[in-house]
């Protein structure tokens, strides 16, 4: 059988056969080259996505999640960028899905601020042109990689999990691999749907940027400064009984937010993400405290199991 030009690889917890990215796979196929889908059920995306890389066929890896929706020229443009020699790992920004809900809008105009996250924005917001990438402006559920690149640097680490991709690029970066990102290469996805879970997962993504720590060493970058710039801040307000100018300064941070966020919110959207922008970074850097304590519990060396499926829901022999 010919190797298809694109494998595409999926982490699901539960194979669903209307899970949107299939449904979207199934409307949206490359021009040229063909392709395979592999859905990885499990409970662990990173040792999901490294099985289903040991059964991929195509000559590019394309990671997308179950709640993804194809833009409507991903595959136009993924096979424009990939022709270039230079881009060897191509992403772009993942989208927040039309009709989304009120909180969901609020959520995204966040994690497209960049007074609020910084160069991560362009995650979740198309930036500039096609440019070369750090692993800050690529995400894993909109991800196409060239195979043989994983021969050369390894799969990803499965010690981790969220970051796993964050660690990975770095090690691309050290060997000298050309990574891009493209605004263009688009995908659409939900975002958390309440307060409960957008808390959970910067915790999550907190913890996860400690435990890469272990994995990739100590490396003097913002995220790992961040928690001891805070601790300070708080210990001198306190220490100084400056607490009316700690309440000044969070709503003054919340007022610039609210009048330079998504102008596409409410005027009560508006002001409830000002007050929320301070709880972004803090909320990372509790994840972050939380995650050096993490570190101190034993690591499950029993995997659970891992089923690789085809769009159709059959297991691959």
């Amino acid at each position: 059988m010919d190797s298809p030009r694109y494998s595409v690889i999926v982490p699901v917890p539960r194979f669903r056969a209307d899970e949107p990215v299939l449904m979207s796979l199934r409307a949206n196929v490359p021009a040229i080259g063909g392709l395979q889908i592999i859905v990885a059920q499990g409970t662990h995306p990173a040792r999901q996505r490294n099985a289903a890389l040991e059964r991929a066929r195509g000559e590019i890896i394309v990671f997308l999640d179950g709640d993804c929706r194809l833009g409507p020229d991903f595959w136009k443009e993924l096979d424009t960028v990939m022709t270039r020699p230079e881009v060897e790992i191509v992403g772009g920004p993942a989208l927040l899905r039309p009709q989304a809900t009120s909180n969901e809008q609020i959520f995204h105009a966040l994690l497209t601020h960049t007074l609020i996250v910084g160069t991560v924005s362009a995650r979740y917001f198309p930036r500039g042109m096609l440019a070369p990438a750090t692993q800050t402006d690529l995400i894993l559920c909109n991800l196409a990689v060239q195979k043989s690149l994983f021969g050369k640097i390894g799969p990803l680490s499965t010690d981790l999990y969220p970051n796993e991709e964050n660690e990975w690029l770095d090690r691309a970066r050290v060997a000298g691999i050309g990574a891009y990102y493209d605004p263009q290469l688009q995908v659409y996805r939900p975002q958390r749907a309440t307060w409960a879970q957008m808390g959970l997962m910067l915790l999550r993504y907190g913890m996860g940027r400690t435990r890469q720590f272990r994995v990739s060493g100590w490396q003097m970058t913002f995220h790992q400064i961040l928690p001891p710039m805070l601790i300070m801040t708080f210990v001198a307000l306190f220490h100084w009984h400056l607490e009316t100018t700690f309440v000044v300064l969070w709503l003054l941070a919340s007022a610039i937010i609210a009048l330079t966020c998504d102008f596409g919110l409410g005027w009560w959207q508006k002001i409830m993400a000002g007050l929320a922008a301070p709880l972004l970074p803090l909320t990372y850097t509790v994840g972050q405290i939380i995650g050096w304590f993490t570190l101190l519990l034993p690591t499950p060396t029993e995997p659970d199991e891992i089923v690789l499926l085809d769009e159709r829901g059959k297991r691959l022999s």
